[in-house]
């Protein structure tokens, strides 16, 4: 490819590696715009012969993204342990197949169908709530998440078991926490300690629960188009290798990633409409003007144009997944550079979000940059909350409808402002989490 601007004899980075590895593990998100805001384009940390990339620009982020032959898609161990073998942990020739298989159920037909079934969640959830509660919308949001995705994507009712599978997965999920993969090796996995304990418990009480999903569907006659009973349906037919292993491993990777991604992109909007009064207002008014006294349905999504947007921006400023990592399986030059085999390259989301040159006044909320004209201005990926390439999530559309719709059904029954005081700081775990939750007061409206 092309390079980028001039290209120096060798990629810019710190001085001293040491101290840049201790600054990214003590503050990963301050550390990685600093780095890129100075070194520019290309930043290469490197350390005897590890050696680490962080890729800034959108043409240089395009190649990291589709060179699934020489880059190939790196997840944490803790992870991979937990997931097996499905979507986002397998590679190559096994993600084609897999992806091929549960491509249909994702497709827009499919979600629009599945869009009754949200709203449905939605409006159970919102009428749970009480006039100056306050609720933690972390909580909140993953719960609700697990709710619509049982009921949408496994046909089954998990409301009375949320907030223990909630529990579960953030017990996982402490495990993916940037700072704490250092740590995360084969030998220190050995070691018996508390929080290791906590990881296993967890880990088999999403495994239980989900093999028990699975042994009642078998039970059934499986004939609903659900992507339990399909996949179940294919096993008892003895088609497409399809084991109980791969779908437990399948099930799992959607109830984990299908929730967190959402729920956690939900989260920071409501922070961010709070914190954005004219944002808000401007927000409701289409609310009312599309919906009426009535409820939303699948067929509002195109109509809600400004919601969309408003999930967009909050996408940009804090997207969910918030670092994509690749390894390289050989030499590979980009940009001038050869990158070993062997070695790191990273993009981030939150970084190029917040880049200038795509995104003036980056750390302004602005969903006016998602009109169709400013959107079509900007590089393709100057913006990638859901990757690129055949390995972009395949439940892109599920979390955009899914989004919208939550947005619009609980915003036109209720305001939410942060409890005062409360302290924001962001979490980085697999996903941009707030380490102090999201408490929030609640106010309907007349």
């Amino acid at each position: 490819m092309e390079t980028i601007g001039a290209c120096p004899a060798k990629p810019a980075g710190p001085r001293n590696p040491w101290l840049a590895y201790a600054a990214l593990y003590r503050d990963p998100l301050g550390y990685l715009t600093r780095a890129a805001r100075k070194h520019g384009d290309v930043v290469h940390i490197k350390i005897g012969r590890k050696s680490d990339f962080l890729l800034n620009h959108p043409d240089l982020i395009r190649t990291a993204l589709l060179d699934h032959e020489n880059l190939r898609r790196c997840v944490h161990r803790p992870l991979r342990r937990v997931l097996g073998t499905g979507l986002l942990t397998c590679r190559g020739e096994r993600h084609k197949k897999q992806r091929a298989l549960l491509q249909p159920m994702f497709n827009r037909e499919r979600i629009l169908a599945l869009s009754d079934v949200m709203v449905d969640q939605i409006t159970r959830w919102a009428d749970r709530w009480r006039d100056g509660a306050s609720v933690d919308m972390a909580e909140e949001m993953t719960d609700l998440a697990i709710s619509i995705s049982g009921k949408a994507l496994f046909n089954i009712d998990f409301d009375s078991k949320a907030a223990e599978l909630r529990d579960a997965l953030l017990t996982v999920l402490q495990a993916t926490r940037f700072n704490n993969l250092a740590l995360v090796s084969k030998q220190f996995e050995k070691i018996s300690l508390p929080s290791h304990r906590r990881f296993a418990r967890a880990a088999e009480k999403l495994d239980m629960e989900i093999r028990g999903m699975i042994a009642e569907r078998r039970k059934g006659a499986c004939e609903d188009p659900d992507l339990l009973s399909v996949l179940v349906r294919l096993h008892k037919q003895s088609r497409k290798g399809i084991t109980e292993q791969k779908i437990r491993d399948q099930m799992l990777t959607f109830f984990m990633v299908g929730n967190e991604t959402p729920a956690t992109g939900l989260m920071w909007t409501w922070y961010l409409l709070a914190e954005n009064a004219d944002v808000a207002t401007k927000l409701r008014n289409e609310v009312d003007h599309v919906l009426g006294d009535r409820l939303p349905s699948g067929q509002d999504f195109d109509r809600l144009r400004y919601t969309r947007m408003v999930f967009a921006e909050s996408m940009r400023l804090y997207p969910p997944v918030w670092l994509m990592t690749r390894r390289a399986v050989r030499d590979t030059k980009i940009n001038g550079f050869v990158i070993r085999s062997g070695s790191y390259v990273h993009v981030s989301p939150f970084v190029t979000h917040r880049d200038a040159r795509y995104f003036p006044e980056p750390e302004r909320f602005d969903p006016e940059r998602w009109t169709p004209e400013a959107a079509a201005a900007r590089p393709k990926f100057s913006y990638f909350p859901f990757g690129g390439g055949s390995l972009q999530c395949i439940g892109e559309g599920f979390a955009w409808m899914q989004g919208v719709l939550t947005i619009a059904t609980l915003a036109r029954r209720w305001r939410m402002r942060l409890v005062p005081g409360h302290r924001i700081e962001l979490d980085p775990h697999i996903t941009l989490r707030s380490r102090y939750g999201m408490p929030m007061v609640l106010e309907p409206r007349k």
